[in-house]
């Protein structure tokens, strides 16, 4: 179970559409008697949520568990797990420089600064897959079979939350899951 709550920061690692999600508790909360406004424009300004290193460090220990790393796989990790380090500080001060940049943007320079972290975090997608790809052959069949089965369940468990989000920003009811 806790692996599903910190899956959705993986994909902050490996999705750059993750980058998209609001960090929890920007919006206030809509009253019954308030309909919530939606703002079909505030994602052109939006900067991506910035993970905190503890919430990193202990995705980092929950994906260890539920990938079951044994002692032998330890050599492979290490590097799987650095690079998730690295890329979220480099997210973080990404997102910090656009920030303090963000009031001094034009349109236009904000569009290419988003392009800019996008473009950066795909390249860290890319990083971090090599590591993870050497990882996974290692893995035993069991392990393959569950990672794929982790990987798919916070694939589906990122979108409805996303769905979700959007559903409370624009006022409309979320899809049930399925």
């Amino acid at each position: 179970m806790m692996f599903r709550r910190f899956l959705p920061a993986a994909a902050l690692f490996m999705l750059p559409a993750l980058a998209m999600a609001q960090t929890p508790g920007t919006q206030a909360p809509a009253t019954q008697t308030q309909a919530p406004q939606a703002n079909p424009t505030a994602s052109l300004a939006h900067t991506p949520r910035d993970p905190e290193p503890e919430q990193v460090e202990a995705h980092i220990k929950a994906l260890h568990d539920q990938l079951r790393i044994t002692k032998k796989q330890e050599a492979l990790w290490t590097p799987f797990a650095e690079d998730m380090r690295t890329n979220g500080q480099r997210l973080h001060d990404a997102i910090e420089t656009r920030r303090e940049k963000l009031p001094q943007m034009n349109a236009v320079e904000n569009m290419q600064s988003y392009a800019e972290l996008v473009e950066e975090r795909a390249h860290d997608m890319q990083t971090l897959n090599s590591a993870f790809a050497t990882l996974y052959q290692s893995f035993s069949k069991k392990q393959r079979k569950n990672a794929d089965t982790l990987f798919t369940q916070g694939d589906a468990e990122h979108a409805e939350q996303q769905q979700a989000r959007t559903a409370a920003q624009t006022g409309t009811a979320a899809p049930a899951a399925q």
